[in-house]
């Protein structure tokens, strides 16, 4: 077995058994072709017995144009671990004027405002941001589904994430190779739009790559490069 992986394994809950929700930060290259683009990490935190933060950090360039982006996710686990949201948040720098979104879970209303936008929506279950559907997704694999939809408030319009389990692959790691879980988002009929995410169920579902294409092309490539549990 190769170093990094042994190392990997070793910082894992010795409880015998994957959990997603053991904290753990997970950094990323990411990549256009050969070309690095920069990179970004995933955490998520326990704030109480069943409140978390999940976040999201990402800085990237491509020639002249530059994105620095931060997201937060804070919710709340359900017995049925069906998750649910309370506030997001997301900062956006870089070429161009900074914008910034947020979403409030509040009562019977969600408050969604983007940029100069606001919109409010009734309150539903269940329900998801754009980042808290991803830590649902992870527990949905691990659960063993294999087909899932995901209706989230994304700025200030509503949408449905559908993704769906395709088999076990094996992924390149740092120095390794481990067996993956492929999902797919599944889109309409003709959409030239295509992702697919490679979850290690060895490393409590965290993400191994996610590479996304257009018309059959790659265009963006995140591929893990370490994870710590905490």
């Amino acid at each position: 077995m190769k170093p990094l992986l042994l190392a990997l394994l070793l910082t894992l809950p010795m409880l015998g058994q994957a959990d997603p929700f053991t904290p753990f930060r997970a950094d990323y290259e990411v990549f256009h072709g050969s070309s690095s683009l920069g990179g970004g990490y995933y955490h998520l935190e326990q704030l109480s017995d069943n409140r978390y933060r999940m976040g999201y950090q990402s800085d990237v360039s491509f020639l002249l144009l530059s994105d620095v982006r931060t997201e937060t996710s804070v919710f709340e686990r359900q017995d049925n671990d069906v998750l649910k949201p309370l506030n997001y948040r997301m900062d956006r720098k870089g070429s161009g004027p900074d914008f910034g979104a947020s979403i409030q879970f509040e009562g019977s209303e969600i408050v969604a405002k983007y940029k100069k936008r606001q919109k409010t929506f009734p309150m539903r279950s269940p329900v998801f941001d754009n980042l808290l559907y991803q830590q649902q997704l992870r527990l949905d694999v691990a659960a063993g589904k294999t087909d899932m939809h995901y209706p989230l408030i994304q700025k200030t319009s509503e949408r449905n994430h559908h993704y769906r389990v395709i088999g076990e692959e094996e992924v390149t790691i740092p120095d390794g190779t481990a067996t993956a879980i492929r999902v797919e988002r599944i889109r309409e009929a003709g959409d030239p739009k295509r992702t697919v995410i490679w979850f290690l169920p060895q490393m409590n579902y965290v993400v191994a790559r996610l590479a996304h294409f257009e018309d059959g092309d790659l265009k963006a490539d995140m591929r893990l490069q370490k994870v710590e549990f905490y």
